[in-house]
């Protein structure tokens, strides 16, 4: 409190005898007076004017003070100090309110800002001139495995693909948007459509914006209809090569000799049966892709299901000294298409004796508790060949086979386990499969169990 006072005496008295004399100076010149009484106006200004000041300023100065307090802790100046400051209480208002409109359109701005980078699925990366990363979106963070700590760091300490980082030099060097496509081989193959642009001020490299796009699924989708149309064109090709020949034969003579003829006759149905499974196989499939298949829910016996499957393939896996057993509670059931059920079953172990030469080949059900809820699983075991590690990450792709010579010579078009994946996904389940060279492969298919 002493100390206070002690300023404001000093405030008081230095702005007093500054005016004071500047005030009995302006006299003294003007009226021309001697040198004694323009030194005695001088003091009696001086005096005059610090008396003033004395009643005036205090008024004043606690005001100002409390403003100070007030905008040092980030507050609101009350109404009544405002009214206390007069005309600078009206500015200081009128400051105050503009700069709260202000902040809070900011504050607009960068909320809906984040929430459409968050939502963005591009990955985003901002920097300044010298490669400081200052933001990056989820998108970006994901995508090129972000530290936590990523932000302050220099692009060149974050392990970003080098395609992006030229693609970054490029643009800050040429002062130009730069793009380019990017294929990323480690730790996983990945294909990134990238696009590089400086962020100029007074055409000064103020910093950089990356753009990247993940074009991997793309890239696969269309590397599998490209494979698509080549199987399928190929599939096509190879009875029809051979339905042409065998006519061709029959009309140069062949038709003449009843045992070629019949033999010939008989390749010709042989081969148009193998072009009507390989229709058949692909117009399911398509209704099944466009979700224009209708299921028939009710509850099913799995029992009574296997049983029906196995007997199909009862006599094939017999000439071949296969043993198909089951392992199924009569009371199991679940609610799903029959029809369906049959058909995924069908595919599996019809794939399971096809690739098992000796051994045996078992279906065995199921119910599991697992974290996602209750399941109905159907395992379909074999001792065949197996599948090499290298081959299960496509094993559900249509047209992709394994041992493809094998495959032909079996007569397998590679779209049976494609048209099981499918139909399991739209009755709500899952198919997996754990396999051992040489020891044998096991088709799970999970079922929601007691779901409508």
């Amino acid at each position: 409190m002493k100390n206070r006072f002690v300023n404001r005496l000093t405030l008081t008295a230095s702005i007093a005898v500054g005016l004071g004399f500047g005030f009995g100076l302006m006299v003294s010149v003007l009226l021309k007076v001697s040198l004694p009484l323009a030194v005695a106006a001088l003091a009696a200004s001086s005096i005059a004017t610090m008396v003033l000041l004395a009643f005036a300023l205090p008024s004043f100065y606690e005001p100002i003070q409390r403003l100070t307090t007030a905008l040092q802790r980030g507050e609101e100046p009350s109404s009544l100090l405002l009214q206390e400051l007069g005309a600078l209480g009206e500015a200081i208002a009128l400051a105050w309110k503009s700069w709260k409109e202000t902040v809070m359109e900011l504050r607009e701005e960068r909320a809906l800002l984040q929430a459409i980078l968050r939502r963005m699925d591009e990955a985003i990366i901002v920097t300044q001139d010298n490669g400081t990363v200052i933001l990056a979106n989820p998108a970006a963070q994901k995508l090129f495995q972000l530290p936590t700590d990523y932000v302050r760091k220099r692009l060149t300490e974050l392990d970003l693909p080098f395609g992006l980082m030229e693609l970054a030099q490029n643009a800050i060097r040429r002062k130009l948007p730069q793009m380019g496509e990017i294929h990323i081989v480690h730790p996983e193959e990945k294909f990134l459509d990238a696009y590089a642009t400086p962020l100029l001020i007074n055409g000064q490299v103020e910093g950089i914006l990356l753009v990247a796009r993940d074009l991997t699924k793309l890239k696969r989708l269309e590397q599998i209809r490209k494979d698509f149309v080549a199987n399928v064109s190929h599939e096509l090709r190879t009875p029809i090569a051979t339905l042409r020949s065998l006519a061709e034969a029959l009309l140069m003579g062949g038709k003449d000799d009843p045992e070629v003829r019949d033999n010939f006759l008989q390749a010709i149905v042989e081969e148009s049966e193998r072009m009507s499974r390989l229709i058949d196989n692909l117009l399911e499939l398509a209704r099944i892709e466009s979700g224009r298949m209708e299921w028939h829910l009710q509850e099913v016996s799995v029992t009574d299901i296997v049983k029906e499957v196995i007997e199909r393939f009862k006599t094939i896996a017999s000439q071949k000294g296969l043993v198909v057993t089951f392992d199924v509670r009569d009371d199991l059931s679940v609610r799903t298409d029959p029809e369906a059920l049959a058909q995924i079953l069908s595919n599996l172990v019809d794939n399971a004796v096809k690739y098992t030469m000796q051994g045996e080949v078992t279906v065995r059900a199921e119910q599991v508790e697992t974290v996602d809820g209750k399941w109905v699983v159907i395992n379909v075991s074999d001792t065949g060949v197996g599948i090499p590690p290298e081959h299960l990450p496509r094993i559900f792709e249509r047209f992709y086979r394994v041992d493809k010579a094998r495959s032909r010579q079996l007569g397998g078009f590679g779209l049976g386990l494609s048209i099981a994946k499918h139909l399991v996904e739209s009755l709500g389940g899952k198919i997996t499969v754990q396999s051992q060279v040489g020891k044998g492969s096991t088709f799970s298919i999970w079922l929601p169990a007691n779901k409508p």
